[in-house]
């Protein structure tokens, strides 16, 4: 998933602007633990989630899957 992004546009490798990139990238803790709480609630249910859970933040809009 994040091959690409270590490289920059000359295509050197450039681990400093990846590391930064992953970062920005990784979901926040609340949304994370949401996810996680889903898939235990789920199980406890006898039930298993096998597709793809989609959330929204209501404030930025931005979309975590």
């Amino acid at each position: 998933m994040y091959k690409g992004i270590y490289k920059n546009g000359e295509g050197f490798s450039d681990r400093t602007a990846g590391d930064a990139i992953k970062e920005a990238d990784r979901p926040p803790e609340a949304v994370s633990w949401l996810i996680k709480t889903f898939h235990e609630i789920a199980a406890l249910l006898g039930y298993e989630i096998v597709g793809r859970i989609t959330i929204r933040d209501r404030k930025t809009k931005r979309i975590w899957r």
